[in-house]
């Protein structure tokens, strides 16, 4: 593929990341092939999908992954391209359904700052409050935000506020006990899992 050169983030409701690794990493150099790599998100209804992509067939997965890239580069992929465009060699599909929490609508209250309370204690993690989702640029944000937040006390700098919890955060409600995990398989441990059949769903 000659549009994309680096790992993108996609307009499609369906891809949400993709990356041609033939360009992107040295392992997979080619000059004739493209090996793409894509995220297909949000894959099941409580990821807000109305489709639930993980219990899906491969075959339907990778039908819908070529729909929504014959879209996105139509001059590469798909009948209206020249010569017909490129062709599947190999397809592979890899499910992690718990690789990243659901962004549902008024969550973000419950994130704390970095700043805490307790003075010699800064908070940093995916977890924390930043722009973005659970992630691993979440982190880095929320790490170089915390930065901050160290180099602000050295400095006798006023620093960001401390986020409020959260009332129900502290309310005295009775503990519940942890969901645990179901089954032995690697998705009830947030692995992934090629194929398809009873243990792609979620426990």
């Amino acid at each position: 593929m000659k549009a994309i050169d680096g790992l993108c983030f996609s307009r499609s409701p369906l891809l949400s990341v993709y990356a041609d690794m033939s360009v992107c990493c040295e392992e997979y150099e080619n000059s004739d092939k493209s090996m793409l790599e894509l995220v297909f998100a949000p894959c099941s209804p409580v990821a807000g999908s109305d489709k639930n992509w993980i219990a899906a067939p491969d075959e339907e997965i990778i039908e819908a992954t070529l729909t929504e890239l014959e879209r996105l580069f139509p001059t590469e992929i798909g009948p209206g391209a020249p010569g017909g465009g490129a062709n599947v060699e190999k397809s592979t599909v890899v499910r992690v359904p718990r690789s990243v929490y659901a962004a549902i609508p008024g969550r973000n209250k419950y994130r704390p700052s970095q700043t805490s309370p307790i003075s010699n204690f800064v908070m940093a993690g995916d977890f924390a409050s930043q722009k973005y989702l659970g992630s691993m640029e979440g982190a880095v944000l929320s790490g170089k935000l915390a930065a901050e937040v160290i180099c602000d006390k050295a400095a006798n700098r006023e620093t960001k506020r401390i986020k409020p919890i959260h009332e129900s955060v502290t309310a005295g409600e009775e503990p519940k006990a942890p969901i645990g995990v179901k089954g032995t398989y690697p998705i009830a441990f947030g692995g992934g899992q090629e194929g398809s059949g009873a243990n792609v769903y979620h426990p």
